[in-house]
């Protein structure tokens, strides 16, 4: 598993370097990917982390890490320390324009090879009739 962490950690920012990731994002990712890791299983084709809030700009909300295995299954599990990704996650609004802050959902994808992806959902705007 220490070899997975230090490989996963190595290859982080070369793999972020494909993809436009701000030097927060790829900083941020990284020290929760350290994490994610410990509690991964051996085999693995990819890892889901869902932080979701009850509303925009909140500080706190619900998260859940999903692994899927090498035949599609899909189960959860546990990373180090479960509050770290969702308060380095969050810090990344700082680095956002202020449009794009109120997100209620953020959604980490991460693969073996450690390329990533993060995408936010946002509330639909109230139906103005």
């Amino acid at each position: 598993m220490y070899r997975f962490v230090l490989a996963l950690a190595a290859l982080l920012p070369l793999a972020a370097a494909a993809q436009p990731a701000s030097k927060e994002t790829v900083t941020a990712v990284s020290s929760v990917a350290e994490c994610l890791a410990i509690g991964l299983p051996r085999e693995w084709k990819e890892l889901l982390v869902v932080v979701e809030l009850p509303e925009p700009y909140a500080e706190k909300g619900a998260v859940r890490y999903q692994v899927t295995l090498p035949d599609d299954t899909d189960m959860a599990f546990v990373p180090c320390d479960p509050n770290l990704a969702p308060v380095k996650l969050l810090a990344l609004r700082d680095s956002q324009s202020e449009g794009d802050r109120g997100w209620t959902m953020l959604i980490l994808t991460m693969q073996p090879d450690a390329s990533f992806n993060i995408r936010y959902q946002y509330p639909r705007p109230a139906n103005r009739n």
